[in-house]
C-alpha cells in the first residue's frame, strides 16, 4: 500500500468516516471525480483514477471550461479509489475538517492513445513526464484538458489545469456559478458565516462607548492600491457619467475576507487608529473588499480634513467611512463589472451603521450637481464613467476630479531650500495681514516651471533678511530663508482652516499691480464680478499658461522648449511640460544608463493618441552642442549619426522632440560590438495574464541561480518583464545572443504550455508568452530603465527586487507620480547592470550539470 501510506498516516479512521486506504481499480473506463471541499478554505479536489488510486490535486478556484483560465492545481497525496463516492462531514480536529460533496464525476481517457498500451499505463507515463493530456466525459466537465507540472517550484507540487480549445470550451466559466443551489457545502459555509457574525456581534457589545487610543500606523506587506482620478477643470453633464461628492478625508480600502483590515492607499494600516470603523466592519454580513473615504465632520456637520488629523487629540471625533465602491464579494472579484453594477451590488450587500455609509451618486446632471457642491462649500466632485471597470492603482481618465477651487492673493514671506531635481527653492512661505498683523498662511510648492523658479528666485534675493517678518515665528515644513513681505503671489486653493492656513495652494503668478497693504483683511474688499457681469469692453484676465516657446537653462546649456501645455497623456491630464519635469527629476538616476549609448528616437509629437514614428539619424537641425556618434549599420549599409544622451540638456531636448520613452542600445558607441549586458524580454500575448509573466520570470531566476548568474529584473512599463544580466563588455553580440537563446530554451522546456520561442507573429500561439532573446543583436533597442512608456497612466519601466515578483504585482504599479519617491527610497536597484559581467563558460558548466 505504498501509494496510500501518506493518506492513511494523516487520518484517524476511528473519528472520520472517510474510507480507509487500499489499492483498488475499476473495470473498464478510467473514472474521475471533482469534490467541492469546505475546509479552512473552500477549494475543489480534482481526482483521476490511475494505478489503482486517485491521483489528486487541490484547485482553489475550481476547474474551468475557459481556455484562458490556467488554474493552479496543487498535487496532494494519493487517495483510495473508494474516495470517489465520498460525501459528508470530516469532524473538527481531523485533517481536512469540513464538508465534502461531489461537484462532478464521470470517465476520462488519454488524448493520445498508444497501441498495445492500456489507458491507465499511458496516463501513468504522462504523469511521470509532468504533462498529462486527457479527454473528460463528465456531467459538467467535457472535452480536452491538460495538467502541466510547474517544474523546480520551491513550494509544494504545483501544476496548471488548462482547458483546450474545442467544441466544449466557453468564456468566463466559474465553478461556483455551476454549483447546485441545494449544496450542503454552501449551506455549511453560510451557517459558519452566520455563526461568526453572531460571535462578533456579541464581542462588540462592550465597544459601544469605546474610546480608542491613537496607534502607530504600520505598513502592510500585501495591500491593494486603489483606482485613481484624473483631473478636469470644468464640470460637465453627460448620460454616460455618474457624479459623486469629493470627500476631503483619507482614502481607505477595507478588506473583510479573513482578518479585517482597513488601510490607506499606500498600505498604512488604519485598523487601530480608527477603531470604531474597524469594529463596525465586523458587523458586515458578507466577505467584501470596499473602497471609500474616511471623513471627519466638524461641529457644523461639515467635512473637515483638519479635524481628521486631530483624531489623536479627540478620539471621540465623528468619523464616517463613506463607501463608494466594491472590489470583491463572497469569493468573487467584481473589478471587471461596470461601475453601476458594482454600486448596485454594494448597495445591497453593505450593512450601514452609524459610522459606515453607502456613498450614493447622481446620473447625468454633473453641472447642476457641481453647483450644489459649491453652495455647500464642499471640496469638489468626482465624475465616473458608468461603464468603467475598476483599475487598481491606475489613472485611466474614467474617473475625474473637479475641485471647487478658489483664488486669493498672499504675501511671499520666505522660501525653503530645493530638494531632488528642483532648482532655486522648494516652496514659498505665505502670509497675510489681519488687522495690521502679519499671519502665517501655509506653504505652496506647486505651480512652478523651471523658468518661474529662476525668475522668482531672482526677485526674492534682494529681499532676503535674517529676521522673520512674523511676530511669532511659525513652524514651517523646512528651514526657511526669510524675506521682507513685499512680493504678492496669486494662488488657487480649496479652502482655509480656522488658523487661516490655505489648503492645497497652487502658485499661479506674481501680482505686481497690488500693494502689500491691499491684502489686509480688515479693509473692505470690492466684490469681484463674474465674467458674465463684465462689459464687453473690459478684457478678462486669465491665469497665464506657459508660453508657446521659451529658452530654459539646463546646467550650462539653454534648450528651446515648445508647446509645453500640449496634452501628451489626455486621459491623465499630463502635458509635455510634465514629461520634461519628470525626466529632469529622475536625471541623476536615468542618465548613467543612457550615457554614450546610441539613442533610437520613438517620437510622439502629438502625445500618445497621435501618430508616432521612429528616427535613428540625428537631423540637420540638431544643435551642435548635442553629442552624436556615427555607427555603421549593416542592415542599412551606411553610417547612422546617433544622438547620445549624456546630460540633462540633451534629455530635455529629446523630450521636447516628443520622445516619451528612451530606447538605447545594450552597448556603448565606442564599444559598439560588445554589449554591457544581456537582455531577456518576456513579452506576453494579449491572452496571457500578468501572473503568468511573473511565473515565467521566476522560472528564469531559477535557471540563473543554477548557472551561478546574478540577474536584475524590471517591469517593462507595459505588460511584460525585462531581465538583465551584466556582461561587462566581455563578449560579442553573437556570444551573448546564443547564451540568451540557451536560457530561453530551458525556460520554454519548463513552461511549454504558456511560453513560446516562435518569433513570427502570424505563427505564434496567442495564449503564450514570447521568450525574446533576439533583443541581444547589435543595434536592437529596449526601453531604458526609468523610462516612461507611451500608454495611459504614464507607466514607468521600474527595477524591482526579486522578492517583489508576487501575484499582487501589477504592471502599472509604477508611474510618473510615484517613480521618484520609490528610487529616492530604494536607490538605483539597476546600478549593478553597469558593473562587471559573469563568467559565461563557468555558467554553461553549471547549467550542464543541472
Amino acid at each position: 500500500m505504498k501509494n496510500l501510506e501518506e493518506y492513511n498516516k494523516k487520518r484517524d479512521f476511528s473519528q472520520t468516516i472517510e474510507p480507509e486506504g487500499e489499492l483498488k481499480s475499476s473495470k473498464g473506463k478510467l473514472k474521475f471525480v471533482v469534490q467541492r471541499h469546505a475546509a479552512s478554505r473552500l477549494h475543489y479536489d480534482f481526482r483521476l483514477e490511475m494505478d489503482g488510486v486517485l491521483k489528486s490535486w487541490a484547485i482553489p478556484k475550481g476547474p474551468s471550461l475557459d481556455p484562458e483560465d490556467k488554474r493552479l492545481a496543487m498535487m496532494v497525496e494519493d487517495h483510495p479509489f473508494d474516495y470517489r463516492t465520498f460525501e459528508g462531514t470530516i469532524p473538527a480536529g481531523n485533517y481536512g475538517a469540513g464538508v465534502v460533496e461531489i461537484w462532478d464525476e464521470g470517465t476520462y481517457e488519454p488524448l493520445k492513445k498508444i497501441k498495445n498500451k492500456s489507458d491507465d499505463l499511458v496516463m501513468q507515463n504522462e504523469l511521470e513526464s509532468g504533462s498529462i493530456k486527457f479527454v473528460m466525459h463528465g456531467k459538467k466537465l467535457h472535452g480536452e484538458f491538460a495538467l502541466v507540472k510547474i517544474k523546480n517550484s520551491e513550494e509544494g507540487n504545483p501544476w496548471l489545469l488548462i482547458k483546450h480549445k474545442d467544441e466544449f470550451a466557453t468564456d468566463h466559466y466559474d465553478a461556483e456559478e455551476n454549483t447546485s443551489p441545494d449544496s450542503k457545502v454552501s449551506e455549511y459555509l453560510q451557517s459558519k458565516k452566520k455563526s461568526k457574525s453572531g460571535s462578533e456581534t456579541h464581542k462588540l457589545k462592550g465597544f459601544k462607548n469605546y474610546t480608542p487610543a491613537l496607534a502607530g500606523e504600520k505598513k502592510l506587506k500585501n495591500f491593494i492600491t486603489p483606482m485613481l482620478c484624473g483631473i478636469t477643470e470644468k464640470p460637465f453633464s453627460s448620460p454616460d457619467w455618474a457624479f459623486e461628492i469629493k470627500w476631503d478625508g483619507y482614502r481607505a480600502i477595507a478588506d473583510l475576507r479573513d482578518e479585517i483590515q482597513i488601510y490607506s492607499r499606500n498600505g498604512l494600516s488604519y485598523t487601530e487608529k480608527f477603531r470604531k470603523i474597524s469594529n463596525s466592519l465586523k458587523l458586515q454580513q458578507h466577505e467584501m473588499i470596499l473602497d471609500g473615504e474616511l471623513v471627519a465632520y466638524d461641529d457644523k456637520g461639515k467635512p473637515n480634513f483638519q479635524w481628521l488629523q486631530r483624531i489623536g487629540e479627540n478620539p471621540n471625533l465623528i468619523v464616517i467611512y463613506q463607501v463608494f465602491d466594491l472590489l470583491w464579494l463572497n469569493g468573487h472579484s467584481t473589478e471587471n463589472m461596470t461601475l453601476l453594477q458594482r454600486k448596485e451590488l454594494l448597495k445591497e450587500a453593505l450593512v450601514e451603521t452609524d459610522v459606515i455609509k453607502y456613498h450614493d451618486h447622481v446620473l447625468e446632471n454633473g453641472e447642476e450637481f457641481y453647483r450644489l457642491v459649491e453652495s455647500l462649500q464642499l471640496e469638489g466632485m468626482i465624475a465616473k464613467k458608468t461603464d468603467s471597470t475598476y483599475q487598481r492603482g491606475t489613472r485611466t481618465g474614467d474617473w475625474l476630479k473637479i475641485k471647487s477651487m478658489k483664488t486669493d492673493e498672499v504675501l511671499i514671506c520666505g522660501f525653503t531650500a530645493p530638494k531632488g531635481g528642483r532648482k532655486k527653492f522648494g516652496s514659498l512661505v505665505l502670509g497675510r495681514y489681519f488687522n495690521g498683523e502679519l499671519k502665517f498662511c501655509g506653504h505652496t510648492g506647486t505651480g512652478f516651471s523651471d523658468k518661474t523658479l529662476t525668475e522668482l528666485h531672482k526677485k526674492m534675493e534682494p529681499l532676503i533678511t535674517q529676521k522673520s517678518p512674523f511676530a511669532e515665528v511659525p513652524k514651517t515644513n523646512d528651514t526657511a530663508t526669510w524675506l521682507k513681505p513685499e512680493l504678492i503671489a496669486e494662488i488657487k486653493f480649496t479652502e482655509t482652516t480656522e488658523e487661516h492656513i490655505f489648503r492645497h495652494p497652487v502658485f499661479l503668478r506674481l501680482r505686481e499691480d497690488l500693494r502689500p497693504e491691499d491684502l489686509d483683511t480688515a479693509k473692505p474688499q470690492e466684490k469681484l464680478k463674474t465674467e458674465s457681469e463684465l462689459p464687453d469692453s473690459v478684457p478678462i484676465k486669465k491665469t497665464p499658461e506657459k508660453t508657446a516657446e521659451e529658452l530654459t537653462n539646463f546646467g550650462d546649456q539653454n534648450v528651446r522648449l515648445t508647446n509645453q501645455n500640449k496634452m501628451y497623456f489626455p486621459k491623465d491630464g499630463i502635458t509635455k511640460g510634465d514629461l520634461i519635469a519628470y525626466y529632469q527629476s529622475m536625471a541623476d538616476y536615468i542618465l548613467p544608463h543612457l550615457k554614450d549609448r546610441p539613442q533610437s528616437m520613438n517620437r510622439f509629437p502629438n502625445g500618445i493618441d497621435g501618430m508616432s514614428f521612429y528616427q535613428k539619424d540625428a537631423s540637420d537641425e540638431t544643435p551642435t552642442w548635442i553629442k552624436t556618434q556615427k555607427v555603421y549599420s549593416e542592415s542599412n549599409d551606411k553610417l547612422i549619426n546617433y544622438i547620445l544622451c549624456n546630460d540633462r540638456a540633451t534629455l530635455a531636448y529629446l523630450n521636447n522632440l516628443g520622445c516619451i520613452e528612451l530606447n538605447v542600445w545594450t552597448s556603448r558607441a565606442n564599444t559598439s560590438d560588445q554589449p554591457d549586458y544581456l537582455v531577456l524580454d518576456l513579452d506576453p500575448s494579449e491572452n496571457n495574464t500578468f501572473e503568468e509573466v511573473i511565473l515565467t520570470a521566476q522560472t528564469v531566476k531559477k535557471i540563473l541561480d543554477k548557472g551561478g548568474i546574478e540577474g536584475l529584473c524590471k517591469t517593462s512599463g507595459s505588460s511584460g518583464i525585462h531581465i538583465y544580466v551584466p556582461t561587462g563588455g566581455q563578449y560579442t553580440f553573437e556570444q551573448v545572443k546564443n547564451f540568451a537563446h540557451l536560457m530561453m530554451q530551458m525556460v520554454q522546456q519548463e513552461l511549454p504550455e504558456i511560453t513560446t520561442l516562435e518569433r513570427a507573429l502570424q505563427k505564434r500561439d496567442k495564449s503564450k508568452i514570447y521568450l525574446d532573446y533576439l533583443q541581444n543583436r547589435r543595434g536592437q533597442t529596449l526601453a531604458s530603465v526609468y523610462s516612461l512608456r507611451p500608454k495611459n497612466s504614464a507607466p514607468v519601466s521600474m527595477p524591482i527586487e526579486w522578492d517583489e515578483l508576487k501575484s499582487d504585482l501589477s504592471p502599472t504599479d509604477f508611474n510618473i507620480e510615484n517613480a521618484l519617491e520609490r528610487v529616492q527610497t530604494k536607490g538605483d536597484l539597476f546600478k549593478p547592470v553597469l558593473g562587471p559581467g559573469f563568467d559565461m563558460l563557468k555558467a554553461i558548466g553549471f547549467l550542464a550539470e543541472s
